[in-house]
């Protein structure tokens, strides 16, 4: 387990939790949390659905999948939902989906289509466990917006890495960037935007009488206390489990599709990331 930071003992102790058990209390928390979200997820994280992130969306699987076979098997960790499971099912995949949570895998099961139901699996189990205990390989191997709930990242990556076969993809998609905005009038631009667009969602949100549970956050989203996931000290662990990095996209991520465009196209800010990378395959000359 890593070492407790000063940070993460503060929040430890605001949350009532101890070091010697904070990875269980993070589940636990996530558990929690995600039996009150259950089908209206997605309904609550607009910043997944809009127009422009579904071009994100789209166009990320698009180049992942280019370099999956017919009927290629994926492992979505996190599956939640089923935010990247359908993606990947309507593309013709074999897809086992694995989530904490039994009321998101029951979303999910109610979201499937009956035409695409043989080619579905759902486990509920933590992803790290699921993949350090799991023996078979996947032809892809995703997890979106999942890192950013857990204790060890890295530890996570690693054991999902295992699962990817040679010449298999890996993916993460939607994670929070731990970032550095260096301009100060950008930042404030930034903070401005951000807060306009929350103010927004909140009043959506209490309009369409669906509860937020923020204050349930503070654990479950627990790097995000921290600034997020930083992908850059992820490379090593790819580097060491022979994955080679196709690509590493960072952009901003809002609730709303107009206040990503003005995110990303005129103050170019970042808080989001996408990785691909593939596992060399040693069997090939």
């Amino acid at each position: 387990m890593p070492h407790t930071t000063p940070a993460e003992k503060d929040l430890i102790g605001r949350e009532g939790g101890s070091p010697s058990n904070l990875r269980e209390q993070i589940l636990e928390a996530n558990q929690a949390v995600h039996a009150l979200e259950g089908a209206l997820y997605l309904a609550r994280h607009p910043e997944q659905t809009h127009g422009y992130q579904r071009r994100i969306l789209t166009a990320t699987l698009d180049r992942a999948c280019a370099r999956l076979k017919p009927g290629a098997e994926v492992l979505d960790l996190g599956c939640g939902t089923g935010y990247l499971f359908l993606e990947f099912l309507q593309r013709g995949f074999s897809v086992t989906g694995v989530d904490l949570s039994r009321e998101m895998t029951e979303a999910l099961e109610n979201n499937i289509p009956s035409v695409h139901r043989a080619r579905a699996r759902w486990v509920n189990a933590d992803a790290e466990t699921f993949a350090r205990e799991e023996t078979k390989l996947y032809d892809a191997v995703a997890m979106s917006a999942l890192l950013h709930h857990l204790h060890d990242p890295g530890a996570v990556v690693e054991a999902a890495l295992r699962r990817v076969a040679p010449g298999g993809i890996f993916l993460i998609f939607f994670e929070p960037l731990k970032q550095k905005i260096p301009s100060r009038f950008r930042y404030v631009l930034h903070r401005l935007l951000t807060r306009l667009h929350e103010t927004l969602y909140r009043a959506e949100m209490r309009w369409r009488g669906i509860p937020l549970f923020e204050d349930r956050y503070a654990l479950a989203d627990y790097q995000r206390q921290f600034g997020g996931i930083d992908p850059l000290v992820l490379l090593p662990v790819l580097e060491r489990g022979g994955f080679q990095v196709l690509e590493l996209n960072k952009y901003c991520s809002r609730r709303y599709a107009w206040a990503a465009w003005i995110a990303n196209r005129i103050l170019k800010s970042e808080n989001t990331f996408n990785l691909i990378a593939v596992k060399a395959d040693t069997s090939r000359p």
